[in-house]
């Protein structure tokens, strides 16, 4: 990528970034010390991110209202090629993710499990009774197991379920991509993944208490945890301009307490609290350090 502007760290940015997006302009912006750089995909597009920059600082040009980065604006806007290239730009490692719960909705479907639906499963620690060894667990724990704590969040048991994970992993994954970074994205996925999925393997049975079941999956608890984990840094630290509208916050509260309220043994309420309860601890921690780490530079002479 080239290097189209070096702008204060200090500056919000997220309107700005929000402009470029609508203008179809694929970019990055990534801190370096007390900088904040941005970077584009065509040494071409250099001028015309300067004037932009410029037109928005002088409140020529402003964002509109709607975020017209969504998944649909992707789909529907210019050819599909060009629709795919900055999709991909803007955030790949959910395009990624995107991609292999896809075909993996194919290849290893939850409603009629696979081979390789059986490969992708929790690990099955209490080898079919409802009993946790936890000394032998950790005595024979493998890497291979590790991953298969993290891999049910890519099957998905429908269309219906499929497409609803998917929307609002685009919506709220590609928000930390591209304020923050893919790896720091890749690491929060990985947290949340590995505590919902834990949660509803061990408190998802038909009991409500540990009962070994492993034939789950979904990117919903990670969903939930995403929410919970961008919000957080709304709270602590705003600044960063990773945020949610009010009206999107409060029907992913909403959805979750009445999910849970239900109680349906299709939804995995045990994965959804997981994941909320572990994004909102995560993101309150590493937004609190990001903060503190930022006032202690800016005090230091």
């Amino acid at each position: 990528m080239f290097l189209a502007l070096e702008l204060n760290g200090s500056l919000d940015l997220s309107q700005y970034s929000r402009l470029l997006w609508q203008q179809k302009l694929s970019h990055h912006i990534v801190e370096q010390g007390e900088q904040q750089l941005v970077l584009v995909a065509q040494a071409a597009q250099i001028p015309q991110a300067r004037e932009l920059f410029r037109q928005w600082q002088t409140g020529e040009v402003k964002p509109q209202a709607e975020d017209s980065s969504s998944l649909g604006g992707f789909v529907s806007g210019g050819t599909l090629k060009h629709s795919f290239a900055g999709a991909l730009m803007q955030a790949p490692l959910t395009v990624l993710l995107m991609a292999v719960c896809i075909v993996l909705s194919v290849l290893a479907p939850l409603q009629s499990p696979t081979a390789l639906t059986e490969a992708l499963l929790y690990p099955d620690f209490a080898l079919g009774t409802s009993t946790l060894d936890v000394p032998r667990i950790l005595a024979n724990f493998t890497f291979a197991q590790f991953l298969k704590m993290l891999s049910p969040i890519l099957l998905h048991g429908g269309l219906v379920h499929l497409v609803f994970n998917m929307v609002w992993l685009w919506e709220l994954g590609r928000r930390i991509e591209r304020v923050q970074s893919s790896l720091m994205f890749a690491l929060t996925i990985v947290v949340i993944a590995l505590f919902s999925n834990t949660a509803q393997y061990v408190y998802g049975g038909d009991d409500k208490i540990f009962a070994g079941a492993n034939l789950f999956g979904g990117m919903s608890g990670v969903i939930y945890g995403l929410f919970a984990y961008i919000w957080c840094w709304q709270l602590f630290d705003p600044r960063k301009g990773l945020g949610l509208p009010g009206a999107l916050i409060f029907y992913m509260v909403a959805s979750l307490l009445v999910f849970t309220w239900l109680g349906l043994d299709m939804i995995a309420n045990a994965a959804h609290m997981g994941g909320f309860l572990t994004g909102m601890i995560y993101g309150a921690i590493v937004a609190l350090a990001s903060r503190m780490l930022r006032v202690t530079g800016e005090t230091q002479p």
